[in-house]
């Protein structure tokens, strides 16, 4: 190997200095051609096939939105159309029911019936299932409560009791429960109970309101 390296040196010793520069330059040349298959040209056709996806991904966004557009200012006579203006109406009457309830609520002297306040409320959560509701006679004050005894020239105050059971899955349960407490901040609890042994789970309780029934 030292021999063959030894004759190639004393082969480029020979060649003039012009003959020397050519062979350089065609080494160099050999070299960056095999660098450029072997590199430079995959690399190249990779980043030539992503810019290829992501201009067809561009133009696949561009349909979706033009086809989002075209759903958005559909006709009101078309199917569609009227199913957005039922869900718009219902929504218009949710809002007017749960105005209804707070100015229920927000007077002192008119009186509220608590079974249908549960129902209204109930009637937010489709996945609920009402199993029981009935309005406890000569309900007493709730444990816990102030017990002040009201003058002379007032009236006695009241209570309304409901028992209450609904069936649903827990998480369910749990969003109605929160929604009660919201939507009555007066509403008293009684004993809470949530059996596991039904399919689905049923919650019983037994709720207490300030105020007569009509």
């Amino acid at each position: 190997m030292k021999a063959l390296f030894r004759a190639q040196a004393r082969r480029v010793d020979a060649l003039s200095l012009r003959e020397r520069a050519i062979m350089f330059v065609s080494v160099a040349l050999a070299l960056a051609a095999v660098a450029d298959a072997m590199v430079l040209s995959p690399a190249m056709a990779e980043r030539r096939a992503l810019v290829a996806q992501l201009r067809q991904q561009n133009q696949e966004l561009d349909a979706l939105r033009m086809q989002l557009k075209a759903l958005m200012q559909v006709a009101p006579e078309s199917p569609l159309g009227r199913q957005r203006a039922a869900v718009e109406q219902a929504r218009g009457e949710l809002a007017q029911l749960e105005s209804q309830l707070k100015q229920r609520l927000a007077g002192r002297d008119a009186a509220t019936r608590l079974p249908e306040l549960l129902e209204r409320t109930l009637r937010r959560h489709e996945r609920l299932t009402l199993t029981k509701l009935v309005t406890a006679a000569d309900t007493p004050a709730p444990s816990g409560s102030a017990a002040i005894a009201p003058a002379a020239d007032e009236p006695a105050l009241h209570w309304q009791g409901v028992e209450l059971g609904v069936a649903g899955n827990y998480l369910d349960l749990m969003h109605y429960l929160v929604d009660l407490e919201q939507a009555l901040p007066g509403l008293r609890w009684g004993p809470l109970q949530i059996s596991t042994q039904s399919t689905p789970p049923l919650l019983t309780v037994k709720l207490l309101l300030a105020g007569d029934a009509p």
